[in-house]
């Protein structure tokens, strides 16, 4: 019993860190958004540039197929014996490579995960049907193409249609959300986003998937 709930306490204190690091993230960015919005403000008024500190460096593009094979769990069968359960395979279109990472981290206790990542729309499309993943994680804020054309897409295609989309987007207007669910996402979650409630749908999508 001690161990378990030592392990639980490990677990809660995980992502409590990562809640922590999303947040930081968000923050980041908002940072970057802000300072961005202030430069083009003062070119178009003619006005000398304020120096600003440095942001990050944006992320060298990853590998063709970026796959991280997240550890093999086991479950309990019905009749009490171990077995391995399906190995599902969930692709991330997100082109922040932190964000990717932190998504590596969060599903480290899922069992059995394969997690793809593309960071633009098209190789989305191309890696939806090369890898036919089980769930798809999508961001809007695409280099190439919204993440809602991309949505659309897939929701036209036979092949795809059937393919769960959870939307994961800094955008929390009412509206979006509206209009993204009404176009066939299955869930959608606003940025810095609440851990627990992504687990929850995660399970309840690919909990168990056929092996």
């Amino acid at each position: 019993m001690k161990n378990q709930n030592d392990e639980t306490l490990r677990q809660e204190l995980r992502l409590a860190q990562l809640e922590i690091k999303m947040l930081r993230e968000q923050l980041l960015k908002s940072v970057e958004d802000v300072q961005s919005a202030r430069q083009e403000l003062e070119q178009l008024s003619g006005k000398p540039k304020v120096c600003t500190a440095p942001t990050p460096s944006t992320p060298a593009a990853p590998a063709r197929n970026v796959i991280v094979r997240l550890p093999q769990k086991k479950i309990a069968a019905g009749n009490g014996s171990a077995r391995p359960i399906g190995r599902p395979r969930v692709l991330y279109v997100e082109d922040s490579e932190p964000n990717f990472r932190l998504m590596e981290n969060i599903l480290r206790d899922r069992p059995n995960a394969d997690l793809v990542w593309a960071e633009t729309g098209q190789k989305a499309l191309d890696l939806v049907h090369e890898k036919t993943p089980n769930l798809v994680l999508l961001d809007l804020d695409l280099p190439d193409i919204h993440g809602s054309k991309l949505l659309e897409t897939l929701q036209a295609e036979p092949a795809t249609a059937d393919t769960p989309v959870i939307v994961i987007s800094a955008d929390a207007t009412a509206s979006q959300i509206e209009r993204m669910l009404s176009a066939g996402a299955r869930n959608y979650l606003t940025k810095p986003f609440e851990i627990r409630r992504f687990l929850c749908m995660f399970d309840e999508i690919l909990s168990p998937v056929p092996a």
